[in-house]
């Protein structure tokens, strides 16, 4: 009986962990080597550099950019992308470069990046958009994977991936 009861409730446990993430957030969906390269190029990131993905899945996007030496970091909530995206950044050996959350990209204090990945879903990318205007420093570079940030005009389009750059007039001096 008892073990029956507690079968149930690691069951419930594993359900939310795993679920939790369809729920309140996007289904991971992965991005290719060639649109990783692509949004990468886009970016044009230089020496300095300090970049965030946004929803890093698998941690594909922080891995290559620290393979160019460029420091890099993920928000990711579900706990088993964090997990495997934690191990391939061992596997890869950029450890002193790369780190992924486990922690909502909402919560994420956006200000200390100057390039932003995001493979986001078209529901949140309105709330996005505010957040990177509250958050955001002029000149920061934000590229976007699929789907456009609302209001924004991209000021460089690569097929489906377009980058952005935080203007000036955002905040005035």
């Amino acid at each position: 009986m008892i073990a029956n009861i507690i079968a149930v409730l690691m069951l419930l446990a594993a359900i939310y962990f795993l679920g939790r993430p369809i729920v309140h957030g996007a289904i991971f969906f992965p991005t290719t080597t060639r649109n990783v390269e692509a949004m990468i190029a886009l970016a044009s990131l230089r020496a300095g550099d300090k970049v965030v993905d946004l929803g890093s899945g698998d941690g594909r996007i922080v891995i290559a950019c620290a393979e160019r030496g460029i420091k890099a970091e993920g928000y990711e909530i579900n706990p088993i992308l964090v997990l495997l995206s934690r191990r391939a950044i061992r596997r890869a050996g950029v450890q002193d470069l790369a780190v992924i959350h486990w922690k909502s990209f909402w919560r994420a204090d956006l200000a200390l990046f100057n390039v932003i990945f995001v493979y986001g879903i078209p529901y949140i990318m309105s709330d996005l958009r505010r957040k990177f205007e509250r958050e955001l420093k002029p000149g920061t570079r934000v590229v976007s994977h699929v789907f456009q940030i609302p209001r924004w005009i991209p000021v460089k389009d690569k097929g489906n991936i377009h980058l952005y750059k935080i203007p000036e007039s955002l905040h005035p001096a």
